[in-house]
């Protein structure tokens, strides 16, 4: 019985660390998430002030962020529509 016990508290200490590790990882994820739109968004504003053509902007996400051509497409979209409504 006290081997079982050992045991159950053992696995129970690894899960409840595995589990705040996790949450960690998660907030560090978000964290990068959120500052790689940042930045790519600012970029876009950038070019779009500039007076870059959309496809070209497009174009540059694409090489630079790694995009697909649909989620570049709806970042430009996106940036247009802001500026629209500023």
């Amino acid at each position: 019985m006290n081997s079982n016990f050992k045991n159950m508290v053992s696995k129970l200490g690894v899960e409840l660390l595995q589990t705040v590790r996790d949450a960690g990882n998660q907030v560090i994820d978000d964290a990068v998430f959120e500052e790689r739109v940042w930045g790519f968004s600012r970029a876009v504003d950038a070019m779009l002030e500039c007076g870059i053509p959309s496809d070209k902007i497009i174009a540059m996400l694409q090489k630079y962020w790694d995009l697909r051509l649909s989620e570049a497409s709806a970042i430009v979209e996106a940036a247009k529509k802001d500026k629209i409504t500023d």
